[in-house]
């Protein structure tokens, strides 16, 4: 359905009620490193600089087309990225099990 990073709280925050809102399966990707481990084990520098760096890479679709720093486009699309409408499986199996007895 849907992925964002934590350093988006607003933007994760929309994904997840849209998320939980929704009939039926959500897949939500959050995308957290950890920026202790992670960043010195990269030479990315300490917590602060690894959290920078991130959020310099990533940046989000509600800037639509503005240009503002530290943000630079890249390939990683966030946000809602699929919606399917299809039943939910409790309730189509249900269903199936309402339309068997009528038989």
């Amino acid at each position: 359905m849907g992925r964002e990073i934590t350093l988006q709280t607003p933007s994760l925050k929309n994904v997840l009620k849209q998320g939980l809102a929704y009939d039926g399966f959500s897949f939500i990707e959050v995308i957290s490193d950890c920026t202790e481990v992670f960043g010195r084990k990269n030479e990315m520098g300490d917590s602060a600089e690894m959290v920078l760096t991130q959020k310099a890479s990533v940046r989000p679709d509600v800037y639509e087309n503005t240009v503002e720093q530290p943000f630079r486009p890249n390939h990683m699309k966030t946000g809602i990225l699929a919606r399917n409408s299809r039943p939910e499986y409790a309730a189509a199996y249900r269903q199936h099990m309402l339309s068997q007895k009528e038989e």
